[in-house]
C-alpha cells in the first residue's frame, strides 16, 4: 500500500512536470482537441477556413503546452475567442463593404436614371361604362452610351455588395435590428476579449501551480477589463 508520505511526494512531482519535450510528445498534444475535429465542429460557420482554424490550434498549443484534460479544455476556450475575433475582423469589413458598395451601386442607377426618361399612360377600357383602367409604361434612352456605362457599373457595384464578404456584415446588420451595427459589434468584441483572457489567466494560474512546488500557493485568478473604461467611471 501507498504510504501518505508517497503520496504527497508523487502530488508535488506531478505538479513540477512542464509537459511534453519531445518533438511526438508535442505533437500528441496538439492533437489533444483536434483529433476527433471536435473543435471545428463546434467553432466553424459554413464558409470559414477549417484548415486555418487547424492551424491556429496547433499553433496555440505548441505556445501554451497545456497538459491534462482541464489545461486543453481551457486553451479550446481560448482557440475559440481568438477564431471569434478573427470572424469579427471580418465582420467589421463586410459591413464596410455592404455599406460602401450598396450606396456606389445606388449612386450608378441614380445616374442612370438621368439619361432615360419614363412615361407612363392612363387608359379608360374599351368601353365608355367600362371602369377598368389600362397602365402602360414607356422608358426612352436619351443618351445610349452614358446609360450603358452607369448601369453596368451598378452591376458591378452590386455585385460587390452582394459578395460573400459583405454578405456576413449585411447579415450583422440585419441581426443589429436596426441597431448602430458598430457599436453591437464593439460590444461583442468585448465581451469575447474578456473570455479570452479569462481563461488564459486560469490557464496560466493552473500552471504555474502545477511547475510550483505544492506548498507554494498559484498566482491569483484575475478578471482583466478590456472595455476601456475604469471601475471609477461607473
Amino acid at each position: 500500500m501507498t504510504s501518505e508520505k508517497q503520496v504527497r511526494a508523487n502530488r508535488r512531482n506531478a505538479l513540477k512536470s512542464t509537459g511534453p519535450k519531445t518533438p511526438d510528445g508535442k505533437a500528441v498534444v496538439r492533437r489533444n482537441a483536434t483529433k476527433h475535429g471536435l473543435l471545428s465542429q463546434d467553432v466553424l460557420l459554413l464558409g470559414e477556413d477549417e484548415q486555418a482554424l487547424k492551424e491556429l490550434d496547433e499553433n496555440l498549443r505548441t505556445e501554451l503546452q497545456p497538459v491534462g484534460e482541464l489545461e486543453n479544455l481551457l486553451v479550446d476556450r481560448i482557440i475559440t475567442a481568438q477564431w471569434r475575433l478573427l470572424r469579427l475582423g471580418r465582420v467589421e469589413a463586410g459591413i464596410f463593404t455592404f455599406e460602401h458598395y450598396g450606396e456606389l451601386a445606388a449612386r450608378a442607377r441614380r445616374e442612370a436614371g438621368k439619361y432615360s426618361q419614363t412615361e407612363t399612360k392612363v387608359m379608360l377600357g374599351e368601353h365608355e361604362l367600362d371602369s377598368d383602367f389600362k397602365t402602360t409604361t414607356k422608358t426612352t434612352i436619351t443618351d445610349e452610351q452614358k446609360y450603358r456605362e452607369a448601369v453596368e457599373r451598378a452591376q458591378e457595384m452590386e455585385s460587390v455588395r452582394d459578395a460573400e464578404l459583405a454578405t456576413l456584415g449585411r447579415t450583422f446588420i440585419r441581426d443589429a435590428d436596426k441597431a448602430n451595427a458598430f457599436s453591437k459589434l464593439s460590444r461583442y468584441e468585448t465581451t469575447i476579449e474578456r473570455s479570452l483572457y479569462k481563461a488564459l489567466h486560469e490557464l496560466q494560474r493552473l500552471q504555474a501551480a502545477r511547475r510550483a512546488d505544492a506548498d507554494v500557493p498559484p498566482p491569483a485568478a484575475i478578471d482583466v477589463d478590456v472595455s476601456g473604461i475604469s471601475r471609477e467611471d461607473l
